[in-house]
């Protein structure tokens, strides 16, 4: 698929909905993003192993700040509401939280940061170059191995109760 600007002295982009190893002359996303050397190849992969590492560091970004407003949400209840009350005795299904707009607003663009890259992340894939494909796999492995430690703890309280989540 020529997608080249036309001039005789410019080599067109190589692009394969096959598997394939180009380097040199592919192409990724748009015509602009045309590699001419093994340097700019090479910055390319690292780029898309850090995007796919990013993604992963939002979601952990995301999950902290939920917590964070959970956990703020059931301080105010406690202290504001219910200064009487062992915290023991406090049913979570009794109190519902929702948070603000303002709140909501900031989950939705550390979201829609996470979706856009994944989307990117998945339109590279589409190239089906090795190059690319490993750099994806890696980059979101480590990304994960990094970032989502917190998505397998518990209480220990809850293991000795016998009440889960």
């Amino acid at each position: 698929m020529d997608m080249g600007s036309g001039d005789n002295n410019s080599h067109s982009c190589k692009i394969s909905m096959l598997w394939n190893w180009y380097t040199i002359d592919s192409c990724f996303l748009s015509s602009t993003w045309h590699i001419k050397t093994k340097g700019e190849f090479v910055g390319s992969i690292i780029g898309i192993f850090f995007l796919c590492i990013s993604i992963e560091f939002i979601r952990r970004i995301s999950r902290e700040y939920d917590k964070k407003l959970i956990k703020i949400a059931k301080a105010e209840i406690v202290l504001s509401t219910l200064p009487d009350i062992p915290t023991d005795q406090i049913s979570s299904s009794s109190y519902n939280f929702r948070p603000t707009w303002i709140q909501q607003i900031i989950r939705g663009i550390a979201y829609g940061s996470q979706f856009t890259a994944a989307f990117l992340v998945m339109l590279f894939g589409m190239y089906f170059n090795g190059y690319i494909l490993f750099a994806i796999f890696l980059g979101q492995t480590v990304g994960y191995i990094v970032f989502g430690r917190d998505t397998c703890t518990t209480s220990i309280d809850h293991i000795v109760s016998g009440t889960c989540c």
